[in-house]
Formats: structure tokens, sequence, C-alpha cells
């Protein structure tokens, strides 16, 4: 499930912090997930929605899911 943003509504993509594989990058181009850079506060936001609203949801197992299936998506094989 992806979540909706919890301002404006839109569908939310996934967003990642630190230095990006060249996947991460070529998924962001697409739309398909959000760089958030390396700076990262304790309780980081997890979620972005294309109104760059950003948030934080506390099921890591489907953000997680959601992270792995993009990056695949764009050629990453673990």
């Amino acid at each position: 499930m992806i979540p909706s943003c919890p301002e404006c509504g839109a569908p939310g993509v996934p967003l990642i912090f630190g230095l990006p594989v060249p996947e991460a990058r070529a998924a962001a181009e697409d739309g398909d997930l959000a760089l958030g850079g390396c700076v990262m506060s304790p309780e980081p936001p997890n979620w972005q929605c294309a109104h760059d609203h950003q948030w934080r949801d506390t099921d890591d197992h489907a953000w997680g899911s959601r992270v792995l299936a993009v990056l695949q998506s764009h050629g990453y094989h673990p």
C-alpha cells in the first residue's frame, strides 16, 4: 500500500537519505523515489508526494519493501 500525503492527499513515493546508488538516481528522475540528501533528523520522514510534502509513516516494513521494489524495477540486483 502506498500512503497518501496527510497534507494534500496525493500518493507518496519512498524518500531515502544518503548517497544514492545509480538505480535510485534513475528512479528519482522518473518520479518513483525521492532523494532526501545526506543530513537526517532523528526521526526522518520516509515518504514524499509530488508537491514536496514529506511525512513519516511508521510501517517501516512496507516502506522498505516499496524501496526495494522501486530499485529492482530500475535494474538494481541486491
